[in-house]
């Protein structure tokens, strides 16, 4: 594997020689509970007419856009170091009318297979998903959360091996509505975990989140809509009284009242500062943890900088000490940002004349798409020799990776 090239990882067409994984495990699409005949047996003499023509097979929990919106429809993923031998890409997410269903999936790196994780909720009919289906703990009957647009929302915490979703839902459909209660799932056990409410906060649609892993905090910034207020810090650790676990550590006022959506931010840990990308500046800003109440910093920059774009990435390279910074409209680059004190120094880290993974999957897919969203669908996966960013973008294309140390 070249540095600074795109791959294929999985399909039915893998790069580097690999052969394709077996079928049912070459898509993310191969997990949709919806075409499980156990887990969405075909109820009326239509939906067997439908099914026997080749159409898609509907479930009650598919939303407007079904199994597609959980790339499509504002959602991010983690990876998860712990799951799995090589990790893996952990994807949760519907939004809206869009898609209500709980389920989850994985990408393993190692076999490069994607197999789903949970079911999610798929006990009710057409009136347990949706507008009118209010759930004021933000779970489902079986426990699972309702699946908001995730956007920057998710992240993983190594040490708890969890998925961690700063907000809830108490309810879907073309008015939803929000809830600062943070959901939680254990990639050991598969079980889902709500944290306590936080009353003060609006966290709406388009915010982001990093996760201090020192601190043991997830910081997030709401977004701007239906009037999205806060920066927050919520501590995973501990239970509570009323079965919920963890705590709010801070609540201040939202950093970028009126350009706050769709934003990205991560930590640098041994800076131990906050970098965001700010796509209505065009620039970094920085917040130091320790003085959570201040006002954002303004970064200067230099080096080969692209334009700071909207559903960006940011992520951590520990290899490369650096930021790396990827967002899908500049198609196959992706960017190192060093630090070196005062300046953020961005250097290329992908041949724009190799492979582009935005066009070759928008290519592939049979769906319609979002094809400048990213969020936290790009993530650097490190290893003792090297390290890799991972890219998933629709449910019918590859996973694709680019070797950047």
């Amino acid at each position: 594997m070249d540095h600074g090239r795109w791959y294929r990882l999985s399909g039915d067409a893998p790069d580097l020689n690999l052969p394709p994984t077996p079928p049912g495990t070459r898509y993310l699409a191969d997990g949709d509970p919806a075409c499980d005949p156990a887990l969405n047996p075909a109820r009326t003499l239509h939906e067997r007419m439908r099914r026997r023509l080749g159409r898609e097979w509907i479930a009650p929990w598919r939303g407007r856009v079904g199994f597609p919106a959980i790339t499509e429809a504002w959602n991010g993923a983690i990876y998860a170091s712990r799951c799995g031998s090589a990790g893996s890409m952990v994807v949760f997410g519907g939004g809206h009318n869009d898609y209500f269903g709980s389920d989850v999936h994985a990408f393993d790196l190692a076999s490069r297979q994607w197999r789903r994780l949970s079911d999610g909720f798929i006990g009710g009919d057409a009136h347990a998903y949706g507008e009118g289906a209010v759930y004021p703990d933000a779970c489902y009957p079986d426990g699972s959360p309702l699946p908001p647009h995730t956007y920057g929302y998710v992240q993983y915490d190594e040490i708890g091996n969890q998925l961690i979703l700063l907000k809830g839902q108490t309810e879907l459909g073309p008015r939803p509505k929000a809830i600062a209660m943070p959901q939680l799932l254990s990639l050991t056990s598969l079980r889902w975990r709500r944290g306590p409410v936080l009353e003060t906060a609006i966290l709406n649609s388009g915010g982001s989140t990093t996760w201090d892993s020192q601190r043991r905090l997830l910081w997030g910034n709401s977004g701007d809509d239906a009037g999205g207020n806060a920066f927050v810090a919520f501590c995973p650790d501990g239970v509570n009284d009323n079965g919920s676990v963890g705590s709010w550590r801070g609540c201040f006022a939202n950093k970028l009242p009126g350009e706050a959506n769709h934003n990205c931010m991560q930590i640098h840990p041994q800076a131990d500062l906050i970098f965001w990308a700010l796509h209505r500046r065009d620039t970094l800003a920085l917040l130091d943890p320790v003085h959570p109440e201040s006002p954002l910093t303004i970064v200067p920059s230099t080096g080969e900088r692209p334009e700071v774009s909207e559903f960006a990435a940011l992520d951590y390279s520990p290899g490369l000490n650096a930021l790396v910074y990827y967002s899908a409209t500049d198609g196959p680059r992706a960017f190192a940002i060093r630090w070196d004190g005062g300046v953020a120094c961005w250097s290329g880290l992908a041949d724009a004349a190799g492979l582009d993974p935005v066009a070759d999957a928008a290519q592939q897919t049979r769906y319609a798409v979002n094809g400048r969203h990213t969020f936290g669908r790009f993530r650097v996966a490190h290893f003792a020799d090297v390290d890799l960013a991972l890219l998933v973008r629709h449910v019918d294309s590859p996973v694709y990776c680019l070797r950047i140390r």
